[in-house]
């Protein structure tokens, strides 16, 4: 099974995580979802069957997810819209930057 398309599953079936980009290094993707409702202002790194990316709680704002990527070496991978906004995705991409 492609691994996009069971993400995509899952985010379509899901009411609690709201997939806002998608990074990909190699042939691993990771997925970084809205926890919650749409409103809200927290966020997860996720693999592609929906399970935490690494054990920490909800992260609390996009610039968390910045340093988290960054700890797991993730800082070069390119954010990749997802949902209706590309916000996310290119404020994720210039923290990313920022950091790099």
């Amino acid at each position: 099974m492609n691994r996009l398309t069971s993400a995509e599953a899952f985010f379509r079936g899901s009411q609690v995580y709201a997939p806002v980009t998608l990074l990909r290094q190699g042939d691993e993707t990771l997925y970084v979802a809205r926890v919650g409702r749409k409103t809200s202002r927290q966020f997860m790194i996720l693999t592609p069957t929906g399970k935490p990316a690494w054990p920490h709680e909800p992260l609390g704002s996009l610039s968390d997810v910045a340093w988290a990527l960054q700890a797991h070496e993730w800082h070069l991978a390119a954010p990749e819209t997802m949902g209706e906004s590309t916000q996310p995705a290119m404020r994720l991409a210039r923290l990313l930057t920022e950091r790099a």
